[in-house]
Order: structure tokens, then C-alpha cells, then sequence
């Protein structure tokens, strides 16, 4: 296959979305926050042998340094819930070695409840899973459960996640004391979203940044570009790369969770020649921006002032 060139910093975040399904229905999922008035767009699949071809015809995935190894390319395969894409398998034992790979899961799908024997599981020091506590739906003994499976068949277990959520802060905090007995690393997620019509998190709220150094500082800009009342124009900044179950790109979670026509490529056609920009780049969409975008973008007002959210 013909070498694929996506452009961007060698730290940019990479982030595969093998599927915007899951197997759980959180009522303040992350995903719909910015689609009030539709829902999330719906993607055809591809298959596992499809998506692992493009993706090893990346070029430029190794980054030579001095007297030291290579580093690889880190890549992040996310959803919805990966784990229940039918070839997500596939896909992980047969990215080549120039990936450094992060699954992100809710540790709560069919493939950690089944008779799944992790021991198929390959390349396990390019591997890592990160697991998000959502205790509405998941006991927190099934998910204490699934990630000591994980770990008796030497699958890396990086951190443990669980939500801030306002209503239930009080019992994220003694999960996650509970958490802390079988695993040293976790932590919990400011929450990100809508609750009893307002949209969190606001200066007054407790501040989990102890725990994640990437909080929002800049409430007001936050209110504003979150806020999904109004969309008005700006120029915003991001180098991600997201690639959508269609392989169409974009470096922002707003556009590809609504399927946005302002595509930067597709990693599925014959030439892939994708420049992320560098520079700011005017969008008409801002007041819609769903917050996996507010740590990393951003913004310059149409007058030139240049604001982040996260103060930085």
C-alpha cells in the first residue's frame, strides 16, 4: 500500500475512534453534550484488516534521537467503547511495531464479561489500557473484577478513571479509595458537561486538579464556547489528530462526533496527504465546541486576542 502522510507534531494526540458505540447508556456521556438537537452521526464500520493497513501505511511514525532509541508513534484507540467494535482484537495484536498503543474502556463490555482469554492479547509492552469507572451502570466489584483479569494475564493497567460527577461526588470519592487497594494509579475526571441545567465544571466547584493537571482555569471562555445556546465565528488551534470510524479527519471532537463536512481527509482514500495546520483557522461553530476540545485547543478572537481555557 501507498505511504499515507498526516502531518502533524510528533506529540499531537492521535486518537482512532474504531466506533461511536457502546454498551452503556450514561445519561452525561461526553459525546452528545454538543448535539442537543440531533443525535450523534451515525458512521458505517469498517473492517479490522482495513483499518490496520492504513494505519501501519502511515509514514513518519519514529522520531530519531540521539544516542537513545526511537520513540514510536502513541496512538489512541477510543469510542465510544472500543472493546465492542467485532475486530477491536484484530486490530491491536496487528498495528506494527512503530505504535505505542492506549486503549481507553469502560472495563464493562461483553469482551471482559465473556470468556475472554486475554492471554491472546500481543505486543504487550507497546500496550496499555486505561479504564473509566462509570458506577451508575457498573458495580464497582464487576470493574475491580475486570481489571484484575487484565492484570493476571500481564495486560499494563496505566490508571483507573472515575467521574466527578456533582450528584455523586461524595461516592466517586470512596470508590476511589477502593480503587486505590488493588491499583496505584487512579484518578478522577473533572466533570465535563450539563447538570440540572447548568454547565460544570464552574469556578465554585470542588476542583479535582490534584488529580488531573488539566483543568479548565478560563470559566468565562469556557461558558461561552461550551455553553451549546449560540454558535458565532473565531479561529481556533488544535493539533490533534482524530480519525472517525470512516477514517474521515478532523482535529476536533465537535466536528467528528456530528460528522462535520469541514473532513481534512480520509485515511481510506488512495492518496492520503494531510496537513493538521499550524496555524489558527476560523470556525463558525464556536458556542457548540464539546469539551474533549477545552484542555487542548486555542482561540483567537476575530480582533486578534488570543484565550485558552485552560489558561496556559
Amino acid at each position: 500500500m501507498k505511504a499515507k502522510i498526516i502531518d502533524s507534531h510528533f506529540t499531537a494526540f492521535w486518537g482512532v475512534f474504531l466506533s461511536l458505540g457502546c454498551n452503556l447508556r450514561c445519561p452525561y456521556c461526553i459525546q452528545k453534550i454538543s448535539l442537543p438537537q440531533k443525535p450523534l452521526a451515525c458512521y458505517h464500520s469498517l473492517a479490522g484488516k482495513e483499518w490496520v493497513e492504513a494505519l501501519n501505511a502511515i509514514s513518519n511514525r519514529t522520531k530519531k534521537r540521539f544516542l537513545r532509541p526511537a520513540r514510536i508513534k502513541k496512538l489512541s484507540i477510543l469510542g465510544g467503547e472500543p472493546t465492542i467494535y467485532p475486530d477491536f482484537l484484530y486490530v491491536i495484536n496487528n498495528l506494527d511495531k512503530n505504535y505505542k498503543l492506549t486503549v481507553t474502556s469502560n472495563f464493562d463490555s461483553p469482551f471482559f464479561n465473556q470468556q475472554t482469554d486475554f492471554k491472546q492479547i500481543k505486543h504487550k509492552a507497546r500496550l496499555r489500557f486505561n479504564g473509566s469507572l462509570h458506577f451508575i451502570h457498573t458495580p464497582l466489584d464487576r470493574f475491580i473484577a475486570n481489571v484484575q483479569k487484565l492484570k493476571r494475564s500481564r495486560v499494563n493497567v496505566h490508571t483507573l478513571f472515575l467521574v466527578a460527577h456533582p450528584a455523586y461526588l461524595d461516592q466517586a470519592l470512596d470508590y476511589k479509595k477502593q480503587l486505590l487497594k488493588i491499583h496505584p494509579r487512579v484518578k478522577l475526571q473533572r466533570f465535563l458537561g450539563f447538570h440540572q441545567g447548568s454547565l460544570y465544571p464552574r469556578a465554585s466547584d470542588y476542583n479535582v486538579e490534584q488529580d488531573q493537571k488539566d483543568g479548565i482555569y478560563n470559566y468565562a471562555l469556557y461558558q461561552e464556547g461550551f455553553g451549546q445556546e449560540k454558535a458565532s465565528s473565531i479561529f481556533c488551534h488544535s493539533d490533534k489528530v482524530l480519525i472517525a470510524p470512516n477514517g474521515d479527519i478532523y482535529n476536533c471532537h465537535y466536528k467528528l462526533y456530528a460528522a462535520h463536512k469541514e473532513r481534512l481527509g480520509n485515511l481510506f482514500e488512495d492518496e492520503v496527504n494531510v496537513h493538521i495546520p499550524r496555524e489558527y483557522s476560523p470556525c463558525q461553530d464556536f458556542g457548540f465546541c464539546n469539551p474533549c476540545d477545552s484542555e487542548a485547543h486555542l482561540f483567537k478572537t476575530l480582533g486578534g486576542k488570543i484565550e485558552s481555557i485552560a489558561g496556559v
